[in-house]
């Protein structure tokens, strides 16, 4: 599955306000993004990667989608996970070994597919591995318009 989300963005030909369409998924195992921008001045292009996308690309897709965690609740003998745990955060074995030191462990936060692909592939590792959704951190209260009336 396919999540989009987009951004705000300004024409570079003709300076018209627009939007930038960003879309990541898993695809056939990879972590893949894209992107396009189309404005009617003409102008406009597609660029398409694995990986990660760009960090303004990710956190318009967790404001649209959600905010995800991974969390390591169990390790299998062997260290398997922990390389690949390393390989996927490109961090060393030691450094990710000192943080599973203690289970149950979050080792990401990010988009649903992010979420996901790390998920399967601690998965495939023999990892035990929840998800959990992220709860949007509540906007800070605005004082009042209003003031007291004095009497």
């Amino acid at each position: 599955m396919s999540y989009a989300a987009s951004l705000p963005t300004v024409c570079a030909a003709c300076r018209k306000a627009g939007a930038l369409l960003v879309e990541q998924a898993i695809i056939k195992g990879t972590l893949s993004w894209a992107e396009s921008f189309s404005c009617s001045c003409g102008h406009g292009f597609q660029a398409k990667n694995d990986g990660l996308p760009m960090p303004a690309a990710r956190q318009a897709l967790m404001v649209a989608h959600g905010r995800f965690r991974v969390f390591v609740d169990a390790l299998p003998k062997g260290g398997k996970a922990v390389g690949v745990l390393a390989k996927v955060l490109d961090a060393s074995e030691a450094e990710v070994a000192s943080a599973l030191s203690r289970l149950p462990a979050a080792v990401w936060e990010g988009t649903k597919p992010e979420a996901e692909f790390m998920e399967a592939a601690l998965g495939k590792s023999g990892a035990t591995v929840r998800l959990e959704v992220v709860a949007p951190k509540p906007s800070a209260p605005r004082p009042s318009a209003k003031r007291p009336k004095k009497r």
